[in-house]
């Protein structure tokens, strides 16, 4: 097991990624569904936005994102080498209703 496989976010990183978690399940149903994200983004790249968003997160393929696969993702993130200053980063950048980014050497690591 390497230095970072076990790695899990911290208490704060975890409220931080719930607390955006929060802004796209605008109907606190604890699932987003893609017309949730849509409506999120509401600019021309929103369908874009939204397809990569369920392809990184929704590991099950049920056309929603469980609270616990957005989790399991961020976790991933931290797992893959990536800092939780990194992942900040990236949340603040989502917040503000940039893109979202691919985590390339995420791609087919489902664990």
């Amino acid at each position: 097991m390497g230095p970072t496989q076990g790695k899990e976010l911290s208490p704060q990183m975890r409220e931080r990624v719930l607390k955006l978690f929060a802004r796209f399940d605008v109907d606190g149903s604890k699932s987003i569904e893609k017309s949730e994200t849509i409506k999120y983004w509401k600019s021309n790249f929103a369908k874009l936005n939204t397809e990569e968003l369920f392809k990184s997160v929704d590991t099950d393929n049920s056309g929603t994102i469980s609270e616990e696969e957005w989790l399991n993702f961020w976790t991933s993130v931290l797992r893959s080498g990536h800092t939780e200053e990194e992942i900040a980063d990236e949340l603040e950048s989502i917040e503000s209703g940039s893109s979202w980014v691919k985590f390339e050497n995420l791609e087919n690591k489902k664990g």
